[in-house]
């Protein structure tokens, strides 16, 4: 199998549309389409953004290219974590540290609440 067919079938996976995969990987719907058609091979940067908004990596997609399987695949992310995904792709660099600072401090929060407590 080629690896516009396999990235159509990973599209189509997770119900997403040309323009929407194209959305999420930072490309055009026109680049998607003539990947998936086999007219256009993507270069290292647009396969890796390819390979991480479809839940595989690279190597995975080449070896499905290929015709070989993969060790299993991943599911891939719920719903909810998609949508986190998102959001944080659309904030600027110093949006997403803030994000990753909330994100640690809730972690923090949620131990010491589970932590027992020393009462001497």
């Amino acid at each position: 199998m080629k690896l516009g067919p396999v990235i159509r079938q990973l599209r189509q996976r997770k119900g997403w549309t040309q323009d929407e995969l194209a959305h999420q990987a930072g490309t055009t719907a026109a680049s998607v389409s003539r990947i998936e058609a086999g007219k256009y091979r993507p270069g290292p940067e647009l396969l890796g953004s390819l390979a991480f908004v479809l839940d595989v990596k690279v190597y995975e997609l080449i070896a499905l290219s290929e015709g070989v399987s993969p060790p299993a695949l991943k599911q891939g992310f719920d719903p909810d974590e998609e949508t986190i995904i998102r959001y944080y792709r659309k904030m600027a660099p110093d949006e997403r540290e803030l994000f990753k600072a909330l994100g640690a401090s809730l972690c923090k929060v949620r131990r010491a609440k589970a932590a027992p407590l020393n009462t001497k």
